[in-house]
């Protein structure tokens, strides 16, 4: 598994990123086969393909929020540095007791930890008028 973060649609049974502009929305992946599909390039992202399509076609919405808990906290996991840590931040000002934390924003801690040290989850939230799934727990893998 890829950690996935942000919004997604599923068309036509496979889950795509979701991007909109305008109250357009994109359906955007990085594979050139779909030509045949409707997706085309995505001027300034070479190697990226969109394709326009409408809320009525779409099985389901929602935005993934990827998270984990670590050491008895929960952490909302923000991205990857280049090396491959986990980016981690919470807002529990309790885990200063138990982890190592940097101050990061306000109220809130930050911490960068190999993903071998965590299980990663993620929270589906539905958008567009879809309901969400629940959390799903997964292996993070690269």
């Amino acid at each position: 598994m890829k950690l996935r973060k942000g919004r997604y649609a599923k068309w036509q049974g496979r889950d795509y990123e979701l991007a909109s502009y305008q109250r357009i929305y994109y359906l955007t992946t990085d594979d050139p086969s779909l030509a045949d599909e409707g997706f085309r390039p995505q001027e300034g992202r070479p190697g990226r393909y969109i394709r326009e399509v409408s809320v009525k076609e779409l099985e389901d919405a929602y935005e993934i929020i990827p998270y984990t808990v670590y050491k008895s906290h929960r952490f909302t996991i923000e991205g990857e540095t280049r090396d491959g840590k986990l980016v981690m931040v919470t807002s529990d000002p309790y885990v200063r007791n138990d982890v190592e934390v940097k101050p990061y924003g306000r109220h809130e801690f930050i911490i960068e930890v190999s993903p071998d040290e965590v299980d990663v989850a993620e929270e589906r939230r539905g958008i567009l008028g879809f309901s969400s799934q629940t959390s799903v727990y997964q292996k993070y893998l690269k």
